[in-house]
């Protein structure tokens, strides 16, 4: 299932959804909890720990965020990983 994660800040209950080996994209302002050493990171590293977690590239630009400010467990990618990434998961939830 591919999860797509507008949330700011992220909600405890919503990544106690997602399953083992889903794929998540954050959108939108949830990039800011992406940063390092913020209390999300931590979250995620404590709930999310064998999931796929990805933004988008034009996404974290726009918010002029660099990618060495980013969490090492999140992966930058293009609208065209967003296309596969849905192509892959013929389940999409979104949380908002």
């Amino acid at each position: 299932m591919l999860h797509l994660i507008y949330q700011s800040p992220l909600e405890v209950a919503t990544l106690q959804r997602i399953s083992t080996d889903d794929s998540v994209l954050f959108l939108e302002n949830s990039l800011f909890q992406l940063l390092k050493k913020s209390h999300s990171e931590r979250l995620l590293q404590e709930s999310l720990t064998s999931q796929a977690l990805f933004v988008l590239e034009d996404e974290i630009q726009l918010r002029g965020i660099q990618k060495n400010e980013l969490s090492p467990l999140i992966q930058v990618i293009s609208y065209d990983g967003f296309v596969r990434l849905t192509l892959e998961n013929s389940l999409i939830q979104t949380w908002n």
